[in-house]
């Protein structure tokens, strides 16, 4: 497998991933993802930043995820706990996979190669979720993330923190 930047060229394959994913948690009641965003004006902003990032076997895509080192502005107002670390830190948002690879893995793969990544620049990596999103909960949960409280963006997420080695 292999962990790459996306480019212009993969973004209607991410756009297409997106949405699948947008309509699999509408179907399951989970209001996340249901309001136009992400879209596919979030995916140019993350391709020219150079924080979009792709798991992929050979030309195929699997998974798609901002990987970000400079900030997320909600992180600031964290109510009901406390971040693990102080300081730089990189986050993931937006994580997809392609409709076909769903549940088998991918999500861990994605993240395990955006934390060595991340190692390498900062102590720490954080992400969010809806409060009723526990396929990915129990995912965080599963690769080490301590819940730390809450932000808000667009609504209530529920926000995660792993210091990384």
């Amino acid at each position: 497998m292999i962990f790459r930047k996306a480019t212009f060229e993969d973004i209607d394959t991410i756009e297409q991933m997106i949405r699948a994913a947008s309509a699999r948690l509408g179907a399951a009641g989970i209001d996340q993802w249901q309001r136009g965003y992400p879209n596919r004006q979030s995916i140019e902003r993350d391709i020219e930043a150079g924080v979009g990032m792709l798991l992929c076997e050979g030309a195929t895509l699997l998974m798609y995820g901002a990987v970000i080192f400079t900030g997320e502005p909600a992180y600031d107002d964290l109510t009901g706990g406390e971040w693990l670390t102080a300081g730089d830190y990189a986050v993931v948002h937006r994580l997809c996979a392609s409709e076909i690879f769903v549940g088998m893995g991918f999500a861990k793969s994605f993240m395990f190669a955006a934390e060595a990544m991340a190692s390498e620049r900062v102590k720490s990596m954080r992400i969010d979720t809806h409060p009723d999103n526990k396929i990915m909960q129990h995912l965080v949960e599963r690769l080490g993330y301590t819940y730390c409280g809450d932000v808000v963006i667009e609504s209530r997420r529920l926000a995660y923190e792993k210091i990384l080695e």
